[in-house]
């Protein structure tokens, strides 16, 4: 019975490496190239490989995006669109970085059994990639004439309070109640983290305040406002301005969140814990050796391993106001000169460097 559930939940901690999201996200398959890597490399290597692959595909797209005529009608100013997507993109790379090396640290005790160091780097380029074609895919019109048909942001489940404003006739505004609820959740778990026994050094910092934790959250949000922002613009500019509310898709974005914080709290706080006196050998093929595993740290070291943030992007939507106040950690009154400093350069009228 006991090898029946470790190999169970060793099965499900492999699946989340993988795919840390709902179940309605696609399975992302390897390419080619991984396939024959794996003939003659490590899994390492080849899955590093297959991101460094995968990334330049994400950066060609950016270049497909900003080249493609339409993106005039979202901006007219061709800055604009560089400027903002500019800021989406590392807006994305600092929170995959922040979110991965969270993973790694809540999934250390597996670290013997689950040897893909590079998977949650993997998923989430693939799925920023995935992303950006669904967005090129509504701009150059090759999507079902049927919105319904193309799933792409669609919320496929809520929460119970959504299901009970459904229900009423009167409201109308259920998915906009919804995402205060998520927003106010996700706080709350950030809030779980910092002070988690396990996870909370990782934060390298004294409190929400500054720290890996707040860095996170921070480029979170500037990443999913934007992405919500040019998305919701395609879907309505390629089947018109009732095809999916803002709301909508930032929902979308803030479930996925909350199922993937809540599955790295699961991990870090799994059946396997160091230091369990009653534990004894496991049955099976290889026998795992807690000894060798690294000492609990509450993930310092892993932590002091993220650089923070060398400047912050505002997270408003179009440059207008935060949508929802989905509130952030407080402000620190910044310096004048260190305001200026992280002030956003002015982009280039060409292909920027970051998508080159």
């Amino acid at each position: 019975m006991r090898l029946c559930l470790l190999s169970l939940f060793l099965a499900m901690i492999m699946s989340l490496n993988i795919n840390p999201v709902y179940a309605d996200m696609p399975f992302y398959e390897d390419d080619e190239e991984f396939h024959h890597c794996t003939k003659i490399s490590d899994w390492d290597t080849c899955v590093r490989e297959e991101t460094l692959r995968d990334l330049n595909d994400v950066k060609r797209l950016y270049q497909n995006i900003l080249g493609n005529p339409q993106i005039l009608k979202w901006h007219k100013v061709p800055a604009e669109n560089t400027e903002i997507l500019r800021d989406m993109y590392e807006s994305w790379t600092a929170f995959r970085n922040r979110l991965c090396s969270l993973s790694n640290k809540a999934g250390m005790y597996l670290e013997r059994l689950v040897t893909e160091k590079y998977a949650c780097a993997a998923y989430y380029t693939k799925h920023h990639k995935d992303h950006l074609e669904r967005i090129l895919e509504l701009m150059t019109g090759k999507v079902p004439q049927k919105r319904d048909d193309f799933k792409f942001l669609a919320l496929t489940s809520h929460d119970e309070e959504y299901a009970e404003c459904a229900a009423n006739p009167e409201k109308r505004n259920c998915v906009d109640e919804e995402l205060q609820r998520s927003a106010t959740y996700i706080k709350d778990l950030y809030k779980t983290f910092s002070m988690d026994e396990f996870v909370g050094k990782w934060n390298n910092g004294p409190d929400l305040s500054q720290g890996n934790y707040r860095d996170m959250y921070d480029s979170w949000i500037a990443y999913r406002n934007r992405i919500c922002a040019l998305s919701v613009w395609a879907y309505q500019n390629a089947y018109g301005p009732d095809a999916i509310t803002l709301n909508q898709c930032l929902q979308y974005f803030n479930r996925e969140k909350i199922e993937t914080m809540e599955n790295l709290l699961y991990s870090a706080h799994s059946s396997l814990d160091i230091g369990d006196e009653e534990d004894e050998s496991v049955d099976g093929p290889e026998q795992i050796d807690y000894s060798l595993l690294p000492k609990d740290d509450g993930g310092e070291a892993e932590g002091k391993t993220i650089e923070p943030l060398q400047r912050r992007i505002d997270a408003s939507i179009n440059r207008e106001a935060d949508v929802m106040d989905v509130a952030k950690p407080a402000e620190k009154p910044a310096e004048s000169e260190e305001a200026e400093q992280n002030k956003p350069q002015k982009p280039s009228k060409n292909i920027p460097s970051w998508a080159q």
